[in-house]
């Protein structure tokens, strides 16, 4: 969620190149070209170019709530291994760096783009969802939980009535039975790439076994996909599932898009806290203000 840089400061390439040169992924490299891509307090990446390849690196900051570095590298191998992301090459816990991939010209998609191509993209969230890779399965009112707990010191009178149905939403969804399969569970526009006429997903931190239809609504809510499209959207992965797909997975998607947007405003509220970004500050606003209009019906 980290947003694309105008500039970066003359020091800072210095500094990542230095980290580099500490990899043996990178010896003999000489470097042609050192881009800041993003900035962020968890993650900063950059476009590395050397004599040898063309790569994105990822500098991670601190360990953060519900991120596994080699889970999101095992995850990120099987997405590639099945043509949906750009492969990683090389995960250095000690030095926080992850290299994958260069994809030149890349480009996020537009929204229209992805309205017209609703059926592709359910495609890609099939075959993503059936990938064979076991991590710990998220508890979406656990999460939330957690996520709160972190902003204790912060809450609000305003947050406490709105955390009331939120969480009773999560309750709720425990009833349905839970379709398990590999989730990115960030899927945004910046996290979607269009290379060569194709649909590639990247940043794989949160990705881990969950119910599949918060992928689903993360379109819908991130797309602000209509009824109908949202109908597409589910009946062309539903149809690519087949048998497999939970037949309760329309009566689910209502509770799912309140749990899912009270990720993403518990989220945002603590990037705030923690960047000091006004850009945050907004987000949070704009996940409250939606959350607020999902459990007024």
């Amino acid at each position: 969620m980290a947003q694309q840089l105008p500039a970066t400061t003359a020091d800072e390439p210095r500094l990542i190149w230095h980290l580099c040169q500490q990899l043996e992924f990178f010896a003999d490299h000489e470097p042609l070209l050192l881009k800041q891509l993003t900035q962020g307090k968890r993650t900063s990446s950059y476009q590395v170019q050397t004599n040898r390849g063309h790569y994105v690196l990822r500098h991670y900051g601190p360990s953060v709530l519900g991120v596994c570095r080699q889970q999101e590298l095992r995850c990120q191998h099987a997405a590639a291994a099945a043509g949906l992301a750009p492969a990683p090459l090389c995960l250095n816990n000690h030095q926080r760096m992850l290299i994958t991939e260069f994809l030149p010209e890349a480009q996020s998609p537009s929204v229209a783009y992805i309205r017209q191509n609703i059926s592709a993209l359910a495609q890609k969230l099939a075959t993503l969802h059936q990938l064979p890779v076991q991590t710990a399965v998220l508890d979406p009112w656990l999460y939330l939980q957690q996520l709160k707990t972190q902003l204790e010191p912060y809450w609000t009178a305003e947050a406490q009535n709105i955390w009331l149905p939120l969480i009773t939403a999560a309750r709720d969804l425990q009833y349905f039975q839970a379709d398990i399969g590999l989730c990115h569970m960030d899927l945004h526009g910046q996290n979607l790439l269009l290379w060569q006429q194709k649909l590639w997903l990247i940043d794989f931190e949160y990705c881990q076994l969950a119910d599949v239809v918060f992928d689903l609504v993360a379109l819908t809510v991130q797309f602000d996909l209509s009824e109908a499209e949202q109908q597409l959207l589910l009946d062309s992965y539903r149809a690519v599932r087949g048998s497999a797909c939970s037949v309760q997975l329309l009566e689910k998607v209502a509770l799912a898009k309140i749990v899912y947007s009270g990720f993403c405003w518990l989220w945002y509220w603590q990037e705030e806290l923690d960047n000091q970004d006004p850009r945050h500050k907004q987000a949070a606003a704009d996940c409250y203000q939606h959350l607020l209009r999902l459990v007024q019906g």
